[in-house]
């Protein structure tokens, strides 16, 4: 039996890094083959990313435009709903301290959709549209243009990482795989630990940044080929903001199209996300709270702040803002047929560790965390319910959220399965 731990499971809150893919505490919802719940602690970590010329071919086909305005699949009666919702309320209540966006789903239907807290701590209020950054829940993007790149032919994940990066002589790069890199495996370190944890290197950082995106990706990169392996490649699971930073290099390499643009083309207009757009364009419409400075973010000197305001530094790692409908809408793709088939699913779900394309998955259950500097999400995709729960919040390292999450999404999931 492979030594499968649902990454739903895992407790370890990756305060390491001011990004993460926080792999949460839900062993109450999601059990191993001999029904007994699982834990497993992990780091963060991270990896660095460089310049590389677009020599390959647009992707020639994406998926047909989804349905709009379906009648509704929720299978729900009113009085159940009634009664998630009041649910979802009194858990509210329980955390006076939360600030952001909670939005659950059942089929094509939005059950419960609220707003609570402030912008900016000045009066402003969050709504239900309101603009967050989703930090690390931009890795399934990440990881499912890679398998779609992969489905057309034009990559193979066990292709390792000399023939992308051929520029670099790390010798780590003949080891690596693609895969690796989407299962967080390939051993890599963290490139925003590097980057942050020296005050000489985020002001070179942020110097390149002043130069353009180019200069400052091609200082990420290199940060990660000098980084190296922290661990062998393939051998143990190491939460990597570097893995997933070079598989968008990779990704822009093989559709000649920069990631923004395979995104929006791809993902954003296909799921008619008309509220998703990237650090730095000025669309997040607020102000996060940061826990570790334990105040509203304001100053605009802030170094690590404009550290992490600017796209070329979150990239295919965790730059992606959106809305929780988008999201929703995003997850309902992603439940659906339209890009994964139920073998895809299983695909996805084969790895060793429970990671892999941008998701923590367990059996039907799909999950990711994010947290940026002043923003933290959560989202889990049950695709066999086909239930759905996006929490956006404007405070960074949000404590309580695994115990929120799992108190507002378990009475959705266990009404639908007994239906």
């Amino acid at each position: 039996m492979k030594k499968c731990v649902s990454a739903i499971l895992l407790t370890a809150l990756l305060a390491s890094s001011m990004l993460t893919g926080c792999l949460d505490n839900f062993n109450m919802i999601v059990k191993n083959n001999e029904g007994v719940s699982t834990t497993e602690s992990v780091s963060s970590q991270a990896n660095d990313d460089g310049e590389v010329e677009f020599t390959y071919q647009q992707p020639e086909t994406k998926p047909e435009e989804p349905q709009i305005d379906e009648p509704s699949t929720c299978t729900l009666s009113q009085q159940e709903i009634d009664a998630i919702v009041n649910n979802t309320e009194l858990v509210l209540a329980q955390y006076p301290d939360f600030s952001g966006t909670v939005l659950l789903s059942a089929g094509n239907r939005i059950i419960y959709e609220e707003s609570v807290g402030s912008t900016n701590g000045r009066g402003g209020e969050n709504s239900n549209d309101t603009i967050y950054q989703i930090g690390s829940v931009t890795k399934q993007f990440t990881g499912t243009a890679i398998f779609m790149l992969e489905k057309e032919g034009k990559l193979n994940v066990n292709d390792t990482l000399d023939k992308y990066f051929p520029e670099y002589d790390a010798e780590f790069l003949k080891q690596v795989t693609i895969s690796q890199l989407l299962q967080m495996t390939a051993g890599l370190g963290d490139y925003m630990t590097t980057i942050e944890g020296t005050q000489e290197i985020l002001d070179n950082y942020l110097k390149a940044a002043s130069k353009g995106e180019a200069e400052a990706k091609k200082f990420i990169v290199d940060i990660i080929m000098n980084d190296g392996l922290v661990t062998d490649p393939g051998k143990v699971y190491t939460y990597s903001n570097s893995a997933y930073y070079l598989l968008g290099v990779i990704i822009e390499q093989l559709s000649g199209m920069s990631y923004r643009d395979y995104l929006q083309t791809y993902f954003f207009d296909y799921a008619n996300m008309t509220n998703t757009f990237f650090v730095g364009e000025g669309k997040d419409n607020q102000t996060g709270y940061s826990g570790a400075m334990l105040k509203y973010v304001s100053d605009n000197d802030d170094k690590y702040l404009k550290a992490e305001g600017d796209y070329p530094y979150l990239f295919s790692a965790g730059s992606v803002v959106s809305t929780v409908e988008d999201v929703d809408k995003w997850m309902r793709v992603v439940a659906s047929d339209d890009i994964f088939t139920l073998a895809d699913r299983k695909k996805v779900e084969n790895a060793l560790w429970c990671y892999n394309y941008g998701w923590n998955t367990g059996d039907n259950l799909w999950h990711h965390s994010g947290r940026t500097y002043c923003y933290s999400s959560q989202v889990y995709s049950d695709y066999k319910t086909d239930t759905h729960l996006v929490i956006l919040t404007n405070v960074a390292f949000y404590e309580n959220l695994n115990e929120l999450s799992y108190k507002i999404y378990l009475p959705l999931v266990n009404a639908v399965k007994k239906r």
